[in-house]
């Protein structure tokens, strides 16, 4: 009986590569057997303590993904590594770039944000997640199929509780009103409707599509956040970042080969209520 789940012949390319869940992501898929390129601005070789015999199956690769020349690059000066890609998961977003120095600007008052403050989100999340999905579809069509998997979030089907925020800021060391930023539901609720579009367009070349929708993960949050977090949710704790592997690695399975156009949401049951 064939293995849906084997994927020992399996070429992954993951964006976002160095973040929390990115690297999880690479670290899980090599383990499977799986060869896999990760991408990202700037790549933690810190984060990649991998066996020998692994080691061998990873590629990383620094690059922007939303200039597109560099993506063109990137796919031109690698091609024998690129030329065998038959999944892709678009996991970058610009929330891994906020770190502690710049929270206080990144959670400001929606009525105290600019332009730009949205527009980042906008470039990484939906520009680079196209712009990564036109090299790569083509691939895969030559390859007679493949597999796409965006990742969006809790927020991108449902607004943010900004109560959850009010009190907490500089890792629960400021008390202050903030907000979950505006940019992050819009680039996340995007992603859903990017998803069907390519799905609907790419069917016929065997080529599925689909949405896996995260809910929030432990990553060193502030006691009085994680706390906030789980009595809103009927689990009643956040995610921890290895569970998001298993719902991932049914996407690019076979195991899910009469899927595509979907949303697979997975947060705890945090938006059944």
């Amino acid at each position: 009986m064939k293995n849906f789940y084997d994927l020992s012949q399996v070429n992954i390319l993951i964006t976002g590569s160095s973040g929390l869940l990115g690297s999880t992501y690479c670290k899980y898929f090599l383990k499977q057997g799986a060869h896999v390129i990760g991408i990202d601005k700037s790549i933690d070789y810190k984060k990649f303590n991998l066996l020998s015999s692994e080691k061998k199956n990873l590629s990383l690769f620094e690059c922007d993904i939303t200039n597109e020349q560099q993506i063109k690059d990137l796919f031109k000066k690698n091609s024998k590594k690129f030329n065998k890609l038959t999944v892709l998961i678009n996991n970058a977003s610009y929330l891994k770039q906020i770190s502690s120095k710049n929270e206080s600007d990144f959670y400001k008052d929606f009525l105290k944000s600019s332009k730009s403050d949205w527009e980042d989100f906008i470039a990484v999340d939906i520009t680079g997640s196209l712009l990564i999905s036109k090299y790569c579809i083509p691939i895969m069509k030559k390859n007679h199929g493949g597999k796409i998997v965006n990742i969006s979030s809790i927020y991108g089907i449902l607004s943010p509780d900004q109560r959850l925020y009010e009190s907490i800021g500089n890792n629960g060391k400021r008390k202050s009103k903030i907000q979950k930023p505006i940019g992050y539901s819009i680039s996340k609720s995007a992603i859903i409707n990017l998803t069907r579009y390519l799905s609907t367009l790419y069917a016929k070349n065997n080529i599925r599509v689909n949405t896996l929708t995260l809910g929030g993960v432990y990553a060193k949050n502030p006691k009085s956040f994680v706390k906030a977090y789980s009595s809103r949710t009927p689990l009643a704790r956040m995610a921890y970042k290895e569970e998001y592997c298993g719902p991932l690695h049914f996407l690019i399975s076979d195991a899910s080969s009469y899927m595509t156009g979907s949303n697979l949401i997975v947060d705890g049951g945090w938006s059944s209520w």
